[in-house]
């Protein structure tokens, strides 16, 4: 199969070395393309720039008969007339105006400027109370042509923005030559008097700030110390209530603590008694223990109901051990209690015989299933009962020397606590009715004070108000920073500041990847809309199918190296001629010229692909795709400004990457757009492929019988 795609293109070299007449047909088809590209490039190589536009025709007609202002003579139209003939951005031509009437109507000017008689009566206006504005007369001849029209509304614009700003600078400058000599007299007269007035008015009003202070201090004290005195009138009674029946429960509480003192002689040794006791039923348990270990040993029949009374037992003494505890928290609870040791003992022993519940009902429920216990969980019991014993001797044996003095210790610090309680409620008690005098002549003292206070806050509001109106009103005429600086500005740089008023705000341009001319932001598009063209005159002048028996893939990639051949060449061509003869501005000269080539390859792909396989059908659809792509691929303008159906097919579009292919290469890579227009094109060279490879052959059958039956026409080739 390579040999005989090589065959093929190899054939048509020779061909075109061999005969003259396809040599120069293939030559013309090389340099074509070129030629399209640089002619349109140049042509368009800076349509907009000064010395293009001073070429388009301007007329100027002024009939300003001119005013007076501020009693000087003035003529805004002369002064615009003046500036327009050292402004070469247009071609102004100053003429009357009948003849601009009649050369606009004739087309020989592209439109005319008309400035009226009482234009400069109207700008002046703006210093009288009957502001005008004034107009100038901007006439355009539109069926000239399509692009005049925006250059000369660009002109009228321009005349507009400097009649603006010379009206702005030259009334601004009447105006502040008057605040000039305003400010002098100012300055120098009325401000010293104003200010001796000022200073003094101001060191009176700030004394009321402090006289105000301090009466509203003494007002909110008077009232907030009545109040008090009020509210602790009215809980008198209350606390002598609460300190009676204090005395009455701290009397009871005494009572109760001595004689709880005399029954503790009695509790004390009951309390040691049934820890003995403890003592003794452990060592029971002990010795029932081991009768149940014997019972179950030899299978007694009773042993359930014996195991059953020793959980009783042990139960019995757990109810015991907790209510020891229990006591032992409640006088813990006072600061002379410290039984925390013992009572951790007491838990301890409580853990032990809970042990020993759960070791029993385990051995009872094996009894009650018939499953035979583990005999070593009464060596277990045996230990825990052997603790309990222990740990109880050991309270025992610590009762008199320890725990008894602490339980006595408790009951003497609550008893000395009750006693102090009770004599100082009593010396509370005592006191109460000269506290109640004492409120009653203070009460009674507010009362006269609050009155007095109200009236010296009631009248100096008044003063203060008078005396802060005539100050702030001085102060508002007298101002140090304000009128000082209207004073100073009104005074100086009038000269900067009537620019100032002109021309506030200048725009600062700063360009993004810069194209530097108009041609060389058109080179993109021409350059791929030439090798689009270039292609379609290659597919129209040399043949799609090889003489001899091939496969059509043979035919199909055979045929298609000749085309690549000269489409590169074309794209080649192109390139250099864009960057050598036309010297357009390149940032990436290499990349640009990889890129022409890239897009030459590309369209071949299409076209040829085209014309492979659909025949003349493809030559129309390849001719229908440039039509849509020069308006569709935003080329020239934005593709926002085109129709709905271009910008809807525009992502689509060959030309939308191989343009934006060529723009990163002149006026700088961004990667991820590069990245992108790379991979789309390459997309489009796939599914030429795939298309052609897999449907030319039954496309071809399908297209014969149409071309034969045009070729019967007469009218086709």
């Amino acid at each position: 199969m390579l040999k005989n795609i090589w065959t093929i293109y190899k054939t048509d070299l020779k061909h075109i070395g061999t005969n003259y007449a396809a040599a120069i047909v293939v030559l013309a088809l090389c340099i074509l393309p070129s030629l399209y590209a640089w002619f349109n490039i140049k042509a368009s190589w800076d349509p907009y720039g000064q010395s293009a536009t001073s070429q388009i025709k301007i007329a100027v007609v002024n009939n300003d008969q001119g005013t007076t202002l501020n009693g000087k003579e003035i003529n805004v139209g002369d002064q615009v007339v003046e500036e327009l003939k050292n402004n070469d951005l247009m071609g102004w031509q100053f003429m009357s105006e009948k003849e601009a009437q009649t050369l606009l109507e004739e087309g020989k000017v592209y439109a005319s400027l008309t400035i009226p008689t009482d234009f400069s009566q109207d700008i002046s206006s703006l210093v009288t109370t009957d502001v005008k504005k004034g107009k100038i007369i901007y006439q355009v001849n539109e069926k000239i042509n399509a692009i005049a029209p925006k250059l000369t509304s660009k002109g009228a614009t321009g005349v507009q923005e400097s009649i603006n700003q010379t009206i702005v600078k030259t009334v601004s400058g009447i105006l502040l030559e008057a605040g000039k000599e305003l400010g002098i007299e100012i300055q120098e007269k009325v401000l010293p008097e104003l200010s001796h007035v000022h200073s003094q008015l101001e060191e009176l009003v700030s004394k009321f700030g402090e006289m105000n202070e301090l009466v509203d201090t003494a007002h909110r004290g008077g009232i907030q110390l009545k109040d008090l005195i009020q509210s602790i009138q009215n809980d008198l009674p209350l606390i002598e209530s609460t300190i009676d029946s204090a005395k009455q429960t701290a009397t009871g509480l005494e009572g109760f603590i001595t004689s709880s003192k005399s029954a503790l002689s009695d509790f004390v040794p009951t309390l040691k008694s049934d820890l003995e006791l403890v003592s003794v039923i452990s060592g029971e348990l002990k010795t029932y223990t081991q009768g149940v270990k014997d019972a179950i040993s030899s299978g007694s029949e009773q042993a359930p109901q014996v195991v059953d009374r020793l959980i009783s037992k042990v139960d019995g003494t757990q109810g015991l051990i907790q209510s020891f505890i229990k006591m032992l928290k409640s006088f813990n609870k006072f600061p002379a209690g410290r039984f925390d040791e013992m009572i951790a003992q007491l838990e301890g022993v409580q853990g032990d015989l809970a042990r020993v519940q759960q070791l029993l009902e385990k051995v009872k429920g094996q009894l009650a299933t018939g499953e035979g216990p583990d005999l070593t969980v009464f060596d277990q019991i045996l230990t825990l009962l052997n603790d309990v014993s222990n740990t109880a001797d050991s309270i025992v044996k610590r009762f008199d020397d320890e725990i008894a003095p602490s339980l006595n210790q408790v009951i003497d610090k609550a008893y000395e606590t009750a006693e102090s309680v009770l004599t100082v409620l009593n010396e509370a008690s005592n006191k109460l009715p000269d506290v109640t005098n004492l409120l009653n002549t203070a009460y009674s003292g507010s009362d006269q004070g609050i009155s007095a206070i109200e009236y010296i806050n009631g009248k100096l509001p008044e003063a203060e108000e008078k005396l802060q109106t005539l100050t702030e009103k001085l102060g508002e005429i007298n101002s140090s920073e304000g009128l000082q600086e209207v004073l100073t500005l009104i005074q100086e740089g009038i000269a900067q500041r009537e620019s100032f008023m002109a021309t506030p705000v200048e725009l600062v341009e700063e360009t993004l990847f810069p194209m530097h001319n108009y041609g060389t932001a058109m080179t993109p598009f021409y350059s791929v809309l030439a090798q689009w063209v270039g292609m379609t005159l290659l597919i129209s002048m040399l043949a799609v199918h090889a003489r001899g028996e091939y496969k059509k893939s043979e035919e199909y990639f055979g045929k298609l190296l000749l085309f690549l051949s000269i489409a590169l060449l074309q794209g080649l061509i192109i390139a250099l001629g864009d960057l050598y003869l036309l010297k357009i501005y390149c940032m990436n000269p290499l990349l640009f010229v990889g890129g022409i080539l890239f897009t030459s390859v590309v369209f071949t792909f299409i076209i040829y692909s085209l014309v492979s396989v659909f025949g003349n059908v493809g030559k129309v659809v390849s001719i229908i795709l440039l039509v849509l792509q020069v308006a569709g691929s935003g080329g020239t303008f934005p593709i926002q400004l085109t129709p709905k159906f271009f910008q809807i097919i525009y992502p689509f579009l060959p030309f939308t990457y191989a343009i934006s292919f060529a723009r990163e290469s002149i006026g700088g890579v961004v990667q991820s757009v590069l990245s992108r227009d790379i991979v789309i094109l390459s997309t489009y060279i796939i599914v030429a492929i795939l298309v052609s490879v897999f449907l030319k052959k039954p496309l071809n059958r399908l297209m014969s019988g149409f071309s034969d039956k045009f070729k019967e026409s007469g009218l086709g080739e």
